[in-house]
């Protein structure tokens, strides 16, 4: 079986616990105005124009964001890092995009890891069939699981989805005993806002007793030059990125819910 990546980070530290190696899955169901992989979003890959400099001159060339690689061949290069997994209790994150928008690609890719001993963590949206979520929750260790706004309406303006099916699916996901870590990007503006934080702490309270912690992801835009390759609206392009002032008092509203608050992961 083929699955389509669009990146592998060895020796990540942010997207789970210890020394993992973090895969990119490509496509997702969302188009959220603050995203920073942009070339995630479409399933297949994309080839676009780049310039480079080489000797001084701008040379004109190709940039593909994707590949298509076997499962068994991806697995070859998780399992190298496996000392570094075991001496850090780290291991495996599947990213994206949306990881669960290749669901079976994405199950045998938990199967394999499960056979390796290997720790497996999913970064999702949430905004998927629950027989997919379902599927996988057997094979992963941790979800890590996005949650941006409360507002249905807002939250459909800005991501291009209802927060219905997400909210729901975290639900199920608590209630079958998965281990679970929300995680906020703070987006000054669009989240910060009182009614948001309020609403945010006020879902988490009530949810504090199935999960330990809570992560505040500050919203960063770097994505500048993904976005001109890819000939795509930047929205969030002038949001000014939240400062330290800001995630720590953040911090301290979020210590209502009772959980452990982290900024980043």
């Amino acid at each position: 079986m083929t699955v389509t990546i669009f990146d592998i980070k060895r020796f990540a530290v942010h997207d789970g616990p210890g020394i993992r190696t973090t895969v990119f899955l490509k496509g997702c169901p969302l188009r959220c105005w603050w995203c920073h992989n942009p070339e995630s979003q479409e399933m297949k890959p994309v080839t676009v124009d780049i310039t480079r400099k080489v000797n001084g001159k701008n040379v004109p060339g190709k940039k593909v964001y994707g590949e298509r690689m076997e499962v068994d061949q991806l697995m070859e290069i998780l399992i190298r890092d496996r000392h570094f997994y075991e001496e850090s209790e780290g291991g495996i994150t599947f990213s994206g995009g949306e990881p669960l928008m290749q669901p079976d690609a994405l199950a045998q890719l938990l199967e394999a890891c499960k056979q390796q001993c290997l720790h497996t963590t999913v970064d999702t949206s949430g905004y998927v069939d629950w027989e997919h979520m379902d599927r996988i929750r057997p094979l992963t260790d941790l979800f890590l699981f996005d949650l941006k706004n409360m507002d249905p309406e807002r939250h459909k303006s800005y991501t291009g989805v209802d927060n219905g099916p997400i909210l729901s699916n975290a639900d199920k996901l608590l209630n079958k005993g998965a281990t679970l870590i929300f995680r906020i990007p703070v987006i000054p503006g669009f989240n910060t806002i009182d009614s948001e934080v309020e609403g945010m702490i006020r879902f988490l309270k009530e949810r504090s007793e199935k999960m330990t912690e809570v992560h505040l992801l500050p919203f960063h835009s770097i994505a500048g030059n993904k976005y001109r390759r890819l000939q795509m609206k930047q929205h969030f392009k002038d949001v000014v990125e939240p400062d330290l002032k800001m995630m720590h008092s953040l911090k301290e509203e979020f210590r209502q819910t009772g959980l452990e608050v982290i900024i980043g992961g």
